[in-house]
């Protein structure tokens, strides 16, 4: 039998230790952790400019869908949470423990070895270095003018003569090992406070962000965190009067609910304004209640100045309406009849009405006290005040069967413009677009009941035909041709109030021959104008305080704001109008709770770099030999600076020159 061959009895083990070594070098390396450090710089500056962990809407409206997706695919949304920032930590981490690792031993035996068995000619090397003749040579006095520079002292006996070694400022090198130990808690701390076990749960398919609008409770368990969470930032609105106990977190493209182990009262919410509308100053009158706590924790909290309590910190961050109760009229601005629908509802409800044109759900969403806007020129210089307030507000959304959405600021109260007073009311159909307003001019008694009663006379056609007729006689027509104009004038009245003036015009050019059009429009609009001044005119007799012989300016020009808003009518959107008759006004506090326990490890961390740094740039580690050499009767100086600076060469030289004066040179 053949012997076996032992090079292949044990496996060759040196290929494996290798690539460990470069794998340590690589980790451990100065390029690695300074690109690590330069991604963490520009994630920062990120994070900074980029407003983080607002809701997802927000992104599309202001960088549109493309960017929106790019910049979520990327985390710079949530940069701090982001998986590539969380893994560029633990890698500066890793890399940081490995540097430090590897140099800390070498550095802690340099600060105790004063080198002074080096051999003659290694000192003669140094980065400073002279050689001489001394007349004398005294290593006690040589010793003694190294320390009162500061230096310690250590003396060795060579076979060819004696060296006296010095050294000073030895912490220098602690200034890397605190450096390095600094980053490595910062990373810690950072670590503490990222989302790292949210992101495990995510993974294990045991959290899902909630996406929709619902109640609390019909959020699934998935969406909800608990004490496991070891840290959070998150925000939650509460009403006066209310309580809570959760808080919401921004989480990818939703959120998620926070069970605190604790509930939070709020008894009171006060604002004051700036004259020119913007909040002054807000506080939140807060009750605390913990089962560790004997009683409860009672303050007021204000912008900077938080309730602090174990770990948490509870901040006043925004404000808004909590629920506020409504009183409404609603008008459905297709009726034939002036009778108002009422509705008593409140903000954040949601309410259905059915109409002939279909159903519409109604959400209401915020509401309004104040809304101060600046004065004209000329209301500057007859009023002398800069600001006036327009009154209450309330802003909802009207939403069809099809999904599609129109949102609304009414205002409860009229405003005065050029001496005359209007309803406003705004429309949008996107949140990134400005509100266009139409202006519904109030009567006599600053109400909307003229409006109302001359609009629901135009949707009537029968009532419409009737005051025509009556207001309109056959004068030196016959009775045919006379049916057929009021007729026309009906159905004119139905186009305008579809289409208004533009509907015309358009009806105009489809149906009518291009060298008679202008005829044909100017007639329409004539006779569209007259159906609508006569229709007007019985409204007023109905009214029973004009004198229809002689109408006075207010009522001339009211017809013709009146015109404005009828004309405009066809884009105002679903046929509904929602008068705010009264309210009872319910204010939130928007309280924004964080969990940082990474916080205070952070500050640690940052405080051993400070002393880090100044123990690296302000503290040189200097050494220095004074090397006898028996067999030539010379003397060599020689020294060695951790930073070759301009004034290290002086001071070396300074150092010579006191040893030259103590010892003396031979000639």
């Amino acid at each position: 039998m053949s012997q076996p061959d032992n090079q292949n009895a044990k496996p060759d083990t040196a290929p494996k230790k290798q690539h460990r070594i470069q794998w340590g070098a690589f980790l451990g390396s100065m390029n690695l952790a300074v690109t690590l450090l330069m991604m963490l710089a520009i994630a920062s500056v990120i994070g900074t400019v980029l407003q983080q962990n607002q809701p997802f809407q927000d992104y599309i409206i202001k960088f549109g869908p493309f960017w929106t997706q790019v910049f979520n695919s990327l985390g710079l949304f949530h940069v701090y949470g982001a998986a590539w920032f969380i893994l560029v930590l633990l890698f500066l981490l890793i890399s940081t423990g490995v540097c430090l690792t590897r140099n800390t031993p070498g550095f802690l035996k340099d600060m105790k070895q004063f080198s002074e068995g080096l051999s003659l000619n290694a000192y003669k090397h140094q980065p400073q270095s002279i050689t001489y003749t001394p007349d004398h040579f005294d290593a006690d006095q040589a010793t003694q003018l190294l320390e009162q520079q500061g230096y310690k002292v250590k003396q060795h006996e060579r076979d060819d003569g004696r060296t006296i070694a010095g050294m000073k400022g030895r912490w220098n090198r602690w200034g890397y090992i605190l450096t390095h130990v600094s980053i490595i808690v910062i990373c810690v701390g950072g670590l503490m406070d990222s989302n790292l076990l949210l992101k495990a749960r995510e993974l294990s398919g045991n959290l899902a962000p909630e996406t929709r609008s619902v109640p609390l409770s019909q959020i699934p368990q998935k969406s909800w965190v608990g004490d496991e969470n070891f840290s959070f930032r998150g925000t939650v609105n509460v009403a006066e009067g209310q309580k809570t106990d959760v808080l919401f977190l921004p989480y990818d493209r939703g959120f998620l609910v926070q069970k605190l182990p604790f509930t939070i009262d709020v008894e009171d919410f006060r604002i004051q304004y700036y004259d020119t509308g913007m909040p002054k100053n807000y506080a939140s009158d807060l009750v605390l209640t913990s089962p560790e706590l004997d009683e409860p924790i009672r303050k007021t909290i204000e912008v900077n100045k938080p309730l602090y309590y174990k770990n948490y910190a509870i901040y006043q961050s925004s404000f808004g309406d909590g629920g506020s109760k409504l009183d409404l009229q609603v008008h459905p601005l297709l009726a034939r009849e002036f009778k108002p629908l009422e509705l008593n509802t409140s903000v954040d409800q949601i309410e259905t009405i059915n109409t002939p044109v279909g159903k519409f759900r109604i959400e209401f969403n915020d509401f309004k006290l104040h809304n101060i806007v600046p004065n004209s020129e000329e209301e500057q210089a007859k009023t002398g005040k800069k600001m006036h307030n327009n009154g209450p507000s309330i802003i909802f959304k009207v939403r069809n069967e099809e999904g599609k959405a129109w949102e609304y600021e009414n205002f409860m109260v009229p405003s005065q413009q050029e001496g005359r007073w209007f309803y406003m009311t705004g429309m949008r159909t996107a949140t990134a677009e400005p509100f266009r307003y139409l202006f519904l001019p109030a009567d006599e008694n600053r109400k909307l009941d003229r409006f109302f009663e001359f609009l629901t006379l135009i949707n009537d056609p029968d009532r419409t035909q009737a005051t025509l007729k009556d207001a309109l006689p056959a004068e030196g027509v016959d009775e045919r041709t006379h049916e057929m104009q009021l007729k026309l004038m009906n159905q004119l009245l139905m186009l305008f109030r579809r289409q208004g003036f533009t509907g015309i015009t358009r009806f105009v050019e489809e149906n009518v021959p291009a060298e008679d059009q202008k005829r044909v429009r100017d007639y329409y609009i004539n006779q569209t104008s007259l159906a609508l001044q006569t229709l007007y005119l019985s409204v007023l007799e109905k009214e029973e305080t004009q004198d229809l012989e002689t109408i006075s300016d207010f009522n001339k020009q009211w017809f013709e704001d009146a015109m404005v808003v009828l004309n405009s009518l066809s884009n105002y959107g679903p046929p509904l109008f929602f008068e705010l008759k009264d309210f009872t006004h319910i204010q939130s506090t928007g309280l924004q709770i964080t969990k940082s326990p990474g916080k205070d490890v952070v500050y640690f961390g940052s405080t051993l770099l400070i002393i880090g740094v100044f123990f690296l740039f302000y503290m040189r580690q200097k050494r220095v030999w004074l090397a006898f050499d028996n067999h030539h009767q010379t003397l060599t100086v020689a020294g060695k600076d951790t930073k070759p600076l301009p004034e290290t060469e002086k001071e070396f030289n300074r150092l010579v020159d006191a040893l030259q004066a103590q010892t003396g040179i031979k000639q």
